[in-house]
């Protein structure tokens, strides 16, 4: 199967050039051949020869975006990133490609996705600030990594279910705790009005350390009506998934990264049923920087978009309480030359 694939020369001189290449396999592993040079970046016109750098008006047909130096369509690999953080192992989706795309690459490859796009889309969601309640639920649950174990620590608002921050750690001390709060503080510019939590004592000090009199601290457990945890175990059985898509990796600086790239999938693209089947930031009503992970994966010198949300009330659903959808309108996002 042949790709086009786009090369920078020299590097950093911001000219591009593509040239058709092919994969075959040799001693059992997959190498790249390069076939033909096609010319400048987007002057190939499909005909079987490069169009001249200078032609003018040369119609040029769409080819799926591609971010540079890489010879997969954007889309695709935005594809593998849903299925990710889905739920999908990495030798899963490797098998879906191969069955869906003739794609046969190694799974490192879909690894090296994960990885370099997940570091974007946090450093893209860092930029988001949440409108969310004052009332913040927080819990912590646990993985085996070896011989030890990983605390997974997380705060949600009650009132949109945006989760607010998560946290990995080998600990469960009061100085977790801490980190865990300030950390939420930090995302939504203020301190709660109350914390509930359940009966670990960490909890105690680490509130107080971070709040000090401004947050009322609720303990609680999930049979407790009025200071209930239920909402929180609600959300750990939905990351049940996550626990068993981390269980492969064997160093804290993968869990951690891969646990901020849940984060971002919960709280932009995982619909919610009980705040009418819309991701908790699209329930806030406001704009939002992506909408699914093809636009995290922008191909360079793309337009950056943002997307104001309106939110209609679905008029079917037969439901207790009301079932909203979110319309998603693009627009140019600040700084930006659309």
């Amino acid at each position: 199967m042949t790709f086009i694939r786009s090369k920078e020369i020299p590097p950093g001189s911001g000219n591009w050039y593509d040239y058709e290449v092919e994969n075959y396999r040799q001693g059992g592993k997959v190498r790249q051949r390069h076939i033909r040079y096609l010319g400048k970046a987007g002057t190939y016109d499909g005909s079987g020869t490069a169009a001249p750098d200078s032609a003018p008006n040369v119609a040029v047909p769409s080819r799926p975006a591609k971010v540079f130096k890489m010879k997969t369509p954007a889309r695709l690999i935005a594809s593998a990133m849903g299925m990710y953080y889905g739920g999908m192992s990495l030798d899963a989706i490797q098998q879906q490609f191969k069955q869906d795309h003739d794609l046969d690459m190694s799974e490192s490859n879909y690894w090296n996705w994960v990885t370099r796009f997940t570091k974007q889309a946090m450093k893209e969601a860092s930029k988001f600030r949440p409108v969310v309640g004052d009332t913040w639920v927080a819990d912590e649950t646990y993985m085996k990594l070896g011989n030890r174990n990983v605390y997974f620590w997380d705060i949600i608002d009650a009132d949109t279910r945006y989760l607010l921050a998560t946290r990995a750690s080998f600990t469960r001390s009061a100085r977790d705790a801490k980190a865990l709060m300030e950390s939420a503080q930090s995302t939504a510019g203020k301190a709660p009005r109350v914390v509930v939590t359940d009966k670990l004592k960490s909890y105690i000090s680490g509130i107080e350390d971070a709040f000090g009199a401004d947050a009322k601290h609720l303990q609680g457990g999930p049979f407790n009506v009025e200071n209930n945890t239920n909402l929180i175990e609600r959300f750990h059985r939905t990351l049940e998934q996550r626990t068993e898509a981390f269980q492969k990796y064997q160093d804290m600086e993968s869990i951690r990264l891969l646990t901020g790239g849940w984060l971002i999938n919960y709280n932009f693209f995982k619909q919610h049923e009980g705040i009418g089947n819309i991701p908790p930031a699209q329930a806030m009503s406001k704009e939002v920087p992506f909408k699914d992970w093809n636009d995290i994966i922008r191909p360079h010198g793309a337009d950056d978009i943002d997307y104001t949300v309106s939110l209609h009330r679905r008029p079917a659903a037969k439901k207790p309480y009301p079932v909203r959808d979110a319309r998603l309108t693009p627009v140019a996002a600040k700084g930006s030359s659309a």
